[in-house]
């Protein structure tokens, strides 16, 4: 499995109007009633992605797929 970068070009799995180039990445905690393992805080991944039409939407990267 290849890891979302930015410059990717990448669909949502469950939302056909998600389609794009990925802007930009960044993270947020998980919310506080999340289960740690290993005593580190869950981070969440997600990307920004350009659509087609000039748009911008933020998505986690774990609904994304690259696109060839």
């Amino acid at each position: 499995m290849r890891r979302i970068r930015v410059g990717d070009k990448v669909r949502a799995f469950l939302d056909a109007n998600i389609s794009g180039e990925v802007t930009e990445m960044f993270y947020r905690d998980a919310a506080p009633g999340s289960l740690m393992v290993g005593g580190v805080p869950p981070v969440i991944a997600y990307a920004k992605v350009l659509l087609k039409d000039g748009r911008t939407a933020v998505v986690k990267t774990t609904e994304l797929s690259h696109v060839d």
